[in-house]
């Protein structure tokens, strides 16, 4: 849902919730799952959590409707107020959900079965205010940082608005800034990895 709220609306078959629990806790919120009709596979529960990614996937009983649970044990958990149908809801702030998003392309194999994750990173991109330096910290760190340029620079060139940045393959290589109040495009240089880095994050 958090994807269709900042991105783009588009039909889902599951649900994503981010929910702080302990590791002593689980188990009990498990049993409580499992009482409104989830099917609760422990074995390959332990698997999804022993990957590091801590999501845990579960299947609706009576529907071909699923459930990610997305695992954070300890720190402050992180939300954004909004709406959902009239209701007011709570959403992943869309910096943390694009670096999820940036984490599950890296683990899935082969990488053209994650072309939703990358079409809902540049909706986000292009219609939700981000900020780009923090994700670019954060995916340097996570080793995600080729794959968020792959997706933002495609992203830049289709983006409405004040500005749309293109970055081209040439060795010298030009951001492109269109001002709509002066009517003029500057050009600046691009030309090490430093200099992308700096121009995403402006």
């Amino acid at each position: 849902m958090a994807a269709s709220y900042y991105g783009r609306p588009r039909t889902t078959i599951d649900i994503d919730f981010i929910i702080q629990v302990s590791t002593s806790d689980l188990h009990e919120l498990l049993n409580h799952l499992a009482r409104f009709g989830l099917r609760i596979n422990r074995t390959r529960i332990k698997r999804q959590l022993s990957s590091g990614y801590n999501i845990i996937s579960l299947e609706d009983r009576r529907s071909p409707y699923r459930v990610d649970l997305i695992i954070q044990t300890e720190g402050k958990l992180e939300r954004r107020p909004g709406r959902a149908l009239g209701l007011r809801s709570y959403y992943h702030p869309p910096e943390l959900l694009i670096l999820s998003k940036l984490r599950m392309i890296k683990a899935t194999v082969p990488r053209d079965r994650s072309q939703k994750d990358m079409e809902d990173i540049r909706a986000i991109l292009a219609n939700t205010k981000v900020n780009k330096r923090k994700i670019l910290d954060q995916a340097r760190k996570e080793g995600t940082i080729t794959i968020f340029r792959e997706i933002f620079q495609p992203a830049q060139t289709r983006r409405k608005g004040s500005r749309a940045v293109r970055l081209h393959d040439n060795s010298g290589k030009r951001l492109r800034t269109r001002d709509k109040e002066l009517k003029k495009c500057q050009y600046k240089t691009a030309s090490s990895r430093e200099d992308i880095d700096r121009i995403l994050s402006s």
